[in-house]
């Protein structure tokens, strides 16, 4: 879904099922009256949102709450997979709630949750998923025109007007650099994703997927990569996003879609030696595959 296998195994290495459990149920129990309050806030949690859920729907301090309603996107749900160890896939609900503690932690950067997040599904597809839970849906809307505390009919002054820096996508792409350079995937594709949302033009959007498709391969997120590639070179159609779709196909073994991507970019830029590198590369691997396999003649040894 987010997290690889290999990512998935070792979170899950740093801590028993008890102590799971019971940070589970410190955490959410302790959640439930924020959520039952600032309905926005179970995006924090992301796709992971349709586990954690239901555990806190079994939490008596749930009672009388949206949280206890029964939606559950369930066509999102069994289209996608966590890769938990075989021995711990039994526990899977659990786990993919704790995941979701995690992923919450990253998503916690400023009060107004991220309703996109990419996701990878059970057939290696990916896609820019819109969190929504129809049991919050009567939240107001966040540039809605409120009334004064004393009750007369002067406006509150909207929140852009308060903070304008935290609707700006570049703020957001600054932030995300600065994560990057500490290697923290997370929080820097949760900034990416909101300089994603809160762009003022298709420039600073397709920068946005740009860097965030290059986060993505730094941390072998590689399917996710190439999806946020592709939609940087729908806004932004340059020969050299075609080369950074090229290399992302390589890295995942598909030397097929890879050449096509390499000729593209060649287009804009025919001499450019690493361009043509990778295109000889792709040419390499797909006429070894090609390749029918031969066994020498003669008698068995032995």
């Amino acid at each position: 879904m987010f997290f690889t296998p290999t990512q998935i195994e070792a979170l899950i290495a740093e801590v028993n099922a008890a102590e799971r459990d019971r940070e589970l149920k410190e955490t959410l129990t302790g959640l439930i009256p924020r959520l039952a309050a600032n309905r926005t806030e179970y995006r924090h949690f992301g796709p992971y949102w349709w586990w954690v859920k239901p555990l806190m729907r079994s939490f008596s301090a749930s009672r009388g709450s949206w949280i206890r309603g029964g939606y559950r996107d369930r066509r999102f749900i069994e289209s996608v997979s966590i890769d938990l160890p075989a021995d711990q896939a039994w526990e899977l609900n659990r786990w993919a709630a704790w995941l979701g503690l995690r992923y919450r932690e990253a998503e916690i950067l400023d009060e107004t949750p991220a309703s996109m997040h990419i996701v990878e599904h059970a057939d290696g597809s990916v896609s820019a998923y819109r969190l929504y839970d129809a049991d919050a849906s009567e939240q107001g809307d966040l540039f809605s025109t409120d009334f004064a505390a004393d009750g007369s009919d002067d406006e509150i002054i909207p929140e852009i007007a308060l903070d304008p820096t935290r609707f700006s996508g570049s703020m957001w792409l600054r932030r995300a650099d600065a994560y990057a350079t500490e290697g923290d995937l997370l929080r820097a594709a949760a900034a990416l994703r909101r300089a994603v949302d809160r762009a003022v033009d298709e420039t600073d959007r397709s920068t946005a997927w740009i860097r965030m498709g290059e986060l993505f391969r730094e941390h072998r997120h590689t399917r996710k990569a190439i999806f946020c590639l592709y939609n940087a070179w729908e806004r932004d159609r340059e020969g050299w996003i075609q080369a950074l779709i090229a290399q992302a196909y390589l890295e995942n073994d598909q030397p097929g879609e890879a050449l096509p991507c390499y000729e593209a970019a060649l287009t804009t830029m025919p001499e450019n030696p690493e361009y043509l590198a990778g295109r000889e590369r792709c040419r390499t691997l797909l006429e070894e595959r090609a390749a029918p396999l031969t066994f020498p003649m003669g008698k068995p040894a032995g």
